[in-house]
């Protein structure tokens, strides 16, 4: 079971991929229960919560965690997640722009099945706004923070900064009509 875990994960549960690699008929093999999978997902979600990862770690963990919340309906682990980069005070403001674009697209999916409301939408949309207000102070006085593990500039521009935020926002605002 550790090798079915190890390629569940490695997947993010996706048996798109897991086919496409030519890793379907080894996980196959296995007969992992649905209630396994999830038994997994929950551990790598609860895992990921409680360990603080920063920088592009932090980042590929997360888009991760998010890729596994596709399979799943919207429940308290998701809002978790979704809000994690906004509420998450030991990320730097680079980490977050990065994890942003994660938690866009673990929205927009939900949105197309249903699963997040246009009403959770706006409320999430507020909640963005004030981080967003927030990093352009920062980035204005040019005090926007970043891991040591980024070493692109862009971050570093105010206004690449304003133009990645007025996307963002483009993008969300999408998700209300």
């Amino acid at each position: 079971m550790d090798r079915a875990k190890e390629l569940f994960l490695k997947y993010n549960g996706n048996r798109f991929y897991m086919d496409r690699e030519g890793d379907g008929a080894e996980y196959d093999r296995y007969c992992v229960t649905k209630e396994m999978e999830e038994m997994w997902t929950d551990e790598c979600i609860c895992g990921f919560l409680e360990s603080k990862p920063q920088g592009k770690a932090a980042v590929r963990d997360y888009s991760s965690v998010t890729e596994l919340l596709e399979r799943d309906v919207q429940d308290d682990r998701w809002n978790r997640c979704l809000y994690y980069p906004l509420r998450a005070e030991h990320l730097d403001d680079v980490t977050v722009l990065y994890m942003l674009q994660a938690s866009y697209r673990m929205a927009e999916r939900a949105v197309k099945k249903h699963r997040f409301s246009k009403e959770e939408c706006s409320i999430y949309i507020d909640e963005l706004d004030e981080y967003i207000r927030a990093v352009r102070h920062r980035a204005e006085n040019g005090t926007v923070t970043r891991s040591e593990d980024y070493t692109m500039q862009e971050f570093s521009d105010p206004v690449y900064i304003e133009g990645y935020l007025e996307d963002l926002v483009h993008k969300w605002n999408q998700l209300l009509h």
